[in-house]
């Protein structure tokens, strides 16, 4: 999935840079990412130049990303990682480079709202902070909430490193930070995430045909975490894939019982590729802010091929 990231922002940093001129007041540092899978209104740009977002827009150092109420977006990183950043947020994306060293560290912060980020794997942690507040995350996935002064911090996959005025500690995955503030004592503060988003596909193991693509059963459920206990809790679902001849629906939301069935058109691997393993990775989580506990969940399919 990583390989495949870096090769989708190359490609968009190429296009456009050829179509658009960027701000080259904004330029300290390259492109360091770029927006996609938006959905409603989403604006990005310096705070004195923002401007309406659209699929495969550079962001460059300290531009703000602002999304409207029930709106969402994807940030690509060019090191893999990515942000789904939710509804009613503004959201920085800045980096630091020492003059003596090579390497290039991003921090990100959070003016208001939520989102959920991958971190990808690397020598040095993204820096999510707050003043008071500062996260380390580094090959882990996790959902970060601001209201106010107070924080919601979930650990979904790995661990993050949290460090505010007066504690520090590791929140391992699965557990999480709610509402705390910067002055709170962290590890007095540790709770499990109550609720899990389970997805799975029927058939699990399917077959694919020769030039022929797979229809397969998509099904989500919002249980009790680390049982079977079903949950009802609606809300709108965003799905991830690490395939990249998968057709997803442009929507999918759970209804009143916290369940959802999609179909998914799954299309061969192209024949000349020689990297394709035969399993496919399905994950699922909640695409909106208030969802800091419900942990999203992943599914591992392999695929025979004739």
């Amino acid at each position: 999935m990583i390989f495949f990231h870096f090769i989708v922002f190359s490609l968009v940093i190429i296009l456009e840079l050829i179509f658009f001129k960027p701000d080259i007041s904004a330029k300290s540092f390259p492109a360091l990412a770029v927006l996609s899978r938006i959905k409603g209104d989403v604006i990005a740009g310096t705070p004195k130049k923002l401007s309406k977002g659209f699929n495969s827009k550079m962001l460059w150092n300290n531009f703000h990303v602002k999304t409207a109420n029930n709106s969402s977006t994807t940030i690509y990183f060019k090191d893999g990682s990515e942000i789904r950043l939710f509804g009613n947020s503004d959201l920085k994306i800045g980096a630091k480079k020492p003059a003596s060293k090579r390497w290039i560290r991003y921090r990100i912060i959070l003016i208001y709202g939520s989102f959920w980020g991958y971190f990808t794997r690397g020598n040095n942690p993204v820096e999510i902070y707050q003043k008071g507040l500062e996260i380390h995350a580094l090959n882990t996935s996790m959902r970060f909430s601001r209201t106010g002064k107070k924080f919601k911090i979930s650990s979904i996959s790995g661990y993050l490193k949290v460090f505010n005025n007066v504690s520090s500690l590791k929140l391992n995955s699965g557990q999480r930070l709610y509402q705390i503030q910067k002055n709170d004592f962290l590890p007095q503060k540790v709770s499990p995430i109550p609720n899990q988003l389970k997805i799975w596909i029927e058939p699990k193991n399917p077959k694919f045909l020769k030039n022929q693509s797979l229809f397969v059963d998509l099904f989500l459920q919002v249980v009790r975490s680390g049982t079977d206990i079903k949950i009802r809790r609606s809300g709108p679902i965003f799905l991830r894939s690490d395939y990249y001849n998968l057709i997803l629906p442009n929507y999918i939301r759970l209804n009143s019982d916290g369940e959802a069935k999609t179909k998914i058109e799954i299309k061969p691997p192209d024949i000349e590729d020689r990297t394709f393993s035969g399993s496919i990775i399905f994950e699922a989580l909640m695409d909106q802010n208030g969802y800091d506990d419900v942990q999203n969940d992943s599914f591992k399919s392999n695929f025979s091929i004739p």
